[in-house]
């Protein structure tokens, strides 16, 4: 299914979403923004980064286990329809949020019911799928994944039960993906992709942070200096090195059935984000509106 996308829809979409964030808040209200995603997006590295700016606070995930308090205000703001909490709230007390404090919640395994304010972060569905799936899992992990997907599957759309579990797994998490990253695109959330990021981290780091009303610092670009080396975060991330460049061209390792199998299942979502697959080769458009 194609979800169009005209310069008008996403301009109408974006002055939206751009006009909420320039309306003034209550003081005693903290707002929230959702950082859209799939799951093996480089999601941690942003939320790291991010998390090292004094005025943002990143609901979880960056570190393992979460609190038992985040976990809480995470299953809370899931279902939340308003885009702010008052500073009071007991799901937040633990936070000790002040004026000018954000919330900032990873938005990865689910489509939000509500309008929502924020951003996308995508990452090309070889790259997700490589992550994700393997082609000889380690002992349990097969049975691993198949679980894996109806979790995402219930959160995402339940509809596409009947694609997960099966073998190859590499076709429900293709779906998964699909359905996830049109559903964002289609809500008209601006969007950064991974790729671009990695290769020019400060770039976009600064226009996310502008996107969030918020001053820039310089804190965030060194976000691996607040990790004692050996910690590791969700995900298995390495929390105290520096980001990976490298990190985008793990998809290689795909056969070239695999990655035509991705494609005929993604093929959408990789236009509309700006994404150009010749069988090979993926290569990036700069000319695709939403972008940050």
């Amino acid at each position: 299914m194609t979800f169009p996308v005209c310069g008008l829809l996403t301009g109408c979409f974006h002055a939206l979403f751009l006009g909420e964030q320039l309306q003034p808040e209550s003081s005693m209200d903290t707002p929230i923004f959702h950082m859209a995603s799939f799951s093996r997006s480089g999601e941690t590295l942003v939320l790291r980064c991010l998390s090292a700016h004094p005025q943002i606070e990143v609901v979880h995930q960056i570190l393992e286990p979460d609190t038992a308090e985040d976990l809480k205000l995470f299953r809370a703001l899931t279902k939340r329809e308003e885009r702010s909490i008052p500073q009071d709230d007991p799901l937040v007390a633990h936070r000790k949020l002040a004026p000018g404090n954000i919330l900032l919640l990873k938005n990865a395994v689910w489509t939000h019911k509500y309008p929502r304010r924020g951003f996308t972060l995508v990452r090309n569905p070889f790259s997700v799928v490589t992550s994700a799936y393997r082609d000889i899992p380690a002992r349990d992990q097969g049975k691993h994944q198949k679980k894996q997907q109806f979790r995402w599957a219930e959160g995402i759309d339940p509809l596409t039960f009947g694609l997960m579990g099966e073998d190859p797994t590499l076709t429900g998490f293709t779906v998964l993906y699909t359905r996830k990253m049109l559903q964002d695109r289609y809500d008209g959330l601006p969007f950064v992709r991974y790729e671009d990021f990695v290769q020019d981290p400060e770039r976009f780091l600064r226009k996310i942070v502008a996107h969030l009303g918020l001053e820039w610092d310089d804190k965030v670009m060194r976000s691996h200096e607040l990790y004692a080396e050996g910690e590791t975060g969700h995900g298995g991330i390495k929390l105290w090195k520096p980001i990976n460049k490298a990190s985008t061209e793990k998809y290689q390792r795909l056969t070239e059935q695999q990655r035509a199998h991705i494609y005929g299942i993604a093929w959408d979502a990789l236009r509309q984000y700006g994404y150009n697959w010749d069988g090979q080769a993926l290569t990036l458009r700069d000319d695709v509106e939403g972008m940050l």
